[in-house]
């Protein structure tokens, strides 16, 4: 036994095996246990970037480990395990991975923030500000209540008057197919590898979209699938996934965070903040999430 290590817990190793759709009843079970706001802790968080960051788990003592490597540097990304383990004894099967690897580690602790508070805490990291997830009250989704949410509205108001005609269609086998074809389509407007990397994640969740615990909308005009979108819940927070559609029809992007918002809402009053992700750096992307007026973040503070 090394003699670093003398104790039995420490004498251990993770045995740590790939994110894959096998996973996906053993983690639920875990996600649903113990609910987190962060998309870190749903399927769609690892199983859809689970190539992208080399994910992988392992489920010891009652407690669930999620570990990544950054694609740039390949150092290994521990997530706070959940589960029945004090946190000295995670910790110290954590330390002893990344020893016996030789590869330095990062542990993720997730912050719940209210927007302008802690933002110095948040971006002590070069990486924890990309990280950020975005969170809102659904209830302001269902119409996009209040003056600062004007814009928003008017875009959902144009479209509800202009499409009159649409039609709101869960997903399933019956369209699929189509919006596989629509995804691959959008998917040809961006060169960005992170939109392509999600695009193609997109496309292999919609071809076993059975096998995942997703809930989805599609938007059909005049017999054409215009945008569709789905995610997850946990506890009281929806993860919005994916939400793609087709710009010509304006309006459509609100459309889908709207009735996505009430047709959940109904289904699951548990409902109370829709998680919306991270921008992941693209400056787009984040004046987009920040026009929608987060009321919550999700910040990582980055233990090194």
């Amino acid at each position: 036994m090394d003699t670093l290590y003398p104790t039995e817990l420490t004498a251990r190793l993770l045995q740590l095996q790939p994110v894959c759709e096998e996973a996906i009843p053993l983690l639920s079970e875990y996600f649903r246990r113990y609910p987190q706001r962060s998309c870190d802790y749903t399927i769609g968080g690892t199983l859809m970037w689970a190539d992208y960051f080399d994910y992988r788990f392992a489920d010891i003592d009652g407690t669930l480990f999620i570990m990544g490597r950054m694609p740039e540097t390949g150092t290994l990304v521990f997530y706070t395990p959940v589960g029945e383990m004090p946190e000295e004894e995670w910790r110290e099967l954590i330390d002893r991975y990344s020893e016996k690897s030789g590869m330095k580690r990062i542990i993720v602790h997730h912050l719940e923030n209210i927007p302008g508070e802690n933002d110095g805490e948040s971006v002590e990291s070069p990486y924890a500000y990309d990280w950020r997830e975005y969170l809102y009250e659904a209830e302001r989704f269902k119409g996009f209540a209040g003056r600062k949410m004007e814009k928003k509205r008017n875009h959902l108001n144009f479209f509800m008057n202009h499409y009159a005609g649409f039609e709101i269609e869960e997903i399933g086998e019956n369209n699929i197919g189509e919006i596989i074809a629509l995804t691959r389509e959008l998917g040809k407007l961006h060169d960005d590898p992170l939109f392509i990397y999600e695009n193609q994640a997109a496309q292999r969740v919609l071809e076993n979209f059975r096998a995942y615990p997703f809930e989805g909308i599609a938007i059909r005009i005049d017999g054409r699938i215009a945008g569709y979108t789905f995610g997850e819940l946990t506890g009281d927070t929806l993860h919005v996934h994916v939400e793609k559609g087709d710009i010509t029809y304006r309006g459509i992007y609100q459309a889908l965070a709207s009735l996505y918002c009430r047709a959940m809402c109904a289904r699951h009053p548990e409902i109370i903040y829709l998680n919306r992700e991270e921008d992941m750096g693209n400056e787009e992307l984040r004046r987009s999430k920040e026009s929608y007026h987060p009321s919550l973040f999700v910040d990582k503070r980055l233990e090194l």
